[in-house]
């Protein structure tokens, strides 16, 4: 506007200069420059203020920017404060520090295996040294890891698929290389088909987890020692479960004969592996399947320990016994004697298309790569071949010379009938002990089992021979065994020391399968245990009131504060530490989802046992009580009760009828 105003002024005031002006004079020249003068210097105002604008509009966004940073820092104050301190970090916290304090913290030894090398590989130290170590405690059982041509296969499937399978077998993930190895271990297995899951631990699960969804009225009976992956998968199939007693086949009997008594028409599946891991022991497999033909029960074995060590072909336990056709299913692994990665079943056709239509763990997960299952068929073929028997042959032969020199060692050894050789240390803290010394002192590798692979108290090194492993090794882990034993004060069998308190000890402990001086299991549960030690020498019976020996700073935390009783050959039966730690143990071993075994001794004598049926009896008396009284639910209770009784006396009498059912199930 005020431009305009000039404008106007300007305008009039030239117009009466040109009036008052001789004619002829032409000044429009001075007036250009003094136009041009202007307009430069109104420029440069205008200029001057667009400059004062900005400065002004960034200092507005300085200042809104602190007060918005003001604003934040004080809404993460506020929600400090509101959150609580503790969070949700102390429970993982207090989770380790327990896992811990009970010497069973896991730390996993950072190793590189060598191509043609094993058993020697390299251990990467915490310090960032390294060094060549054996390697005692791999499940590569036969080495096949290394083998040239299955080597060879994974490299020529690399060249073809590339790195991974793309997919779910549903969805692009469904290679050759796949189906090849489902046609190689269904002819391995005798059956019809099979199936490929992403681990052994995952095809238990996943099968296990969907049998019910197809047989109906579905009740499992477990054996007590099976895998976690097969008690996951029962539990989640939320299915009926009885639990047999160990490789007890009357007790398996008892459970069928009750379940078809009270349920004709229901699905029974018994489940067991073939070769259990820790304890070393075989499933009678023979007899487990005449009583499931006699029971019309439904057999799923796992043989995940067993496949490319036993039979004919490597094909397993069930083959061995020429049972294959018995099982229903057998569920074995990729990635222990065949050296790869991966699991499966094999079954008859109907059965793996249903489990391949219904299963989860099947369905919903990425399909192993290309390249380890052309590696996996090749390695099956292989153990049919020449290779795999000369293999397994130097496997035997190692198995059975290590048992031997260990045991003429004093070493406590159980002497089971399979490939496994468990050597019992009995205390968490020891186990990792010694497996730490035979680490930085020896350069040997054998990683501590504890809890809850094992029961507490049951703690080993589990030692696996390879037929890569020279005889000169077996010598050189037994002798630095032998002197860690002496170093740290495990108890050996001295042949020598027969007859001393010592070595009575040291036969107790062994058959309890507990640690010298620490009581951690009921005595009479704990009887059960002596059938799996086999020794040379006769075990004595456990008996509860063996002396215990002086506590040590091994098994007690109270040790280093001067406050344990069993110092300086004290009681230790006095130590509150001993005495919870007793307690939780019998609590442990009479879990409601195990079967405990049926004390063989005077349980009258057992204050726990004593406690039990005192509360056994309290709780009848009340249902009685409170049915009297009148209590809707316990009159049910009662009614239930009552109509059992004479259901039973039906069946009595049905069988003095001449029922054959009933009198066959007597």
């Amino acid at each position: 506007m005020w431009r305009r105003s000039f404008n106007r002024l300007q305008l009039a005031g030239l117009q009466k200069v040109e009036e008052s002006l001789p004619a002829g004079v032409d000044i429009s020249k001075q007036i250009d420059a003094e136009n041009l003068f202007l307009h430069s210097r109104m420029m440069e105002k205008e200029q001057m203020i667009a400059n004062q604008e900005q400065e002004i509009a960034l200092l507005r966004n300085k200042l809104a920017q602190a007060e918005l940073q003001a604003a934040e820092a004080d809404d993460a104050e506020e929600a400090k404060k509101q959150l609580k301190p503790s969070g949700y970090s102390k429970h993982f916290e207090k989770t380790l520090n327990q896992i811990k304090s009970e010497g069973r913290y896991r730390v996993f030894t950072e190793i590189q295996r060598h191509a043609n090398q094993y058993p020697v590989a390299t251990w990467f130290k915490p310090n960032g040294e390294k060094s060549d170590v054996v390697v005692w405690c791999s499940n590569d059982y036969l080495g096949m890891g290394e083998q040239k041509e299955v080597v060879k296969a994974m490299h020529d499937a690399i060249d073809t698929y590339g790195a991974g399978a793309g997919g779910t077998r549903n969805i692009s993930g469904n290679t050759k290389a796949h189906c090849e190895l489902e046609y190689v271990l269904a002819d391995w297995h005798s059956k019809d088909s099979a199936l490929c899951f992403t681990s052994g631990y995952v095809a238990n699960e996943a099968t296990l987890a969907t049998l019910p969804q197809i047989l109906p009225n579905c009740v499992y009976i477990s054996d007590e020692e099976n895998h976690a992956s097969m008690i996951r998968g029962i539990k989640a199939s939320r299915a009926a479960k009885r639990v047999w007693r160990h490789n007890d086949i009357p007790h398996l009997e008892e459970l069928l004969r009750d379940i078809r008594l009270n349920s004709p028409k229901a699905s029974i599946v018994i489940a067991f592996e073939s070769v259990y891991s820790m304890s070393g022991t075989i499933a009678p497999i023979r007899d487990i399947v005449r009583l499931a033909k006699q029971y019309n029960a439904f057999t799923f074995c796992d043989e995940v320990h067993a496949v490319g060590l036993y039979g004919p072909k490597g094909d397993g336990v069930a083959a061995l016994e020429k049972l294959s056709d018995h099982v229903d299913i057998i569920q074995g692994t990729l990635g222990k004697a065949v050296g790869c990665a991966g699991g499966y079943i094999a079954a008859s056709n109907h059965i793996i298309d249903a489990l391949r239509s219904l299963a989860a763990g099947f369905i919903f997960t990425t399909s192993i790569p290309p390249a380890v299952a052309a590696a996996a068929a090749t390695s099956v073929t292989q153990l049919s071949t020449e290779d795999g028997v000369e293999r397994r042959a130097k496997f035997w032969h190692n198995v059975e010379f290590a048992k031997k020199v260990f045991s003429e060692a004093g070493l406590p050894v159980l002497q089971g009938e399979s490939h496994i050789v468990p050597i019992l240390i009995c205390d968490s803290v020891m186990a990792k002990q010694a497996s730490d010394i035979l680490l930085k002192k020896y350069s040997i590798y054998v990683q501590p089992i504890n809890y809850p692979t094992v029961p507490r108290g049951r703690e080993r090194l589990r030692i696996t021979p390879s037929p890569v492993h020279t005889e000169k090794m077996i010598l050189e882990l037994r002798d630095a065994l032998v002197e860690i034993f002496d170093d740290i004060g495990l108890p050996r069998r001295n042949p020598a020391a027969a007859g001393t308190d010592h070595a009575a000890a040291l036969e107790k402990a062994v058959s309890m399968g507990r640690d010298v001086g620490a009581p951690i299991r009921c005595p009479h549960l704990m009887q059960t245990l002596e059938k799996r030690v086999r020794t040379n020498a006769e075990l004595e019976p456990a008996d509860p009131d063996v002396p215990i020996p002086a506590a040590s700073s091994f098994d007690c935390p109270e040790f280093s504060k001067g406050n344990c009783p069993g110092q300086d050959g004290g009681d230790v039966s006095k130590c509150p530490f001993h005495q919870a730690r007793a307690a939780a143990a019998v609590d442990e071993a009479v879990d409601a989802s195990r079967a405990p075994p049926t004390p063989t001794g005077d349980i009258s004598k057992c204050p726990f046992h004593q406690a039990k049926l005192a509360k056994e009896a309290a709780e009848k008396d009340a249902e009685k009580d409170a049915a009297a009284a009148g209590c809707p639910f316990h009159q049910a209770k009662a009614k239930e009760a009552a109509e059992a009784e004479a259901k039973a006396q039906q069946v009595e009498a049905a069988k003095a009828g001449g029922c054959p059912f009933h009198a066959k199930l007597a």
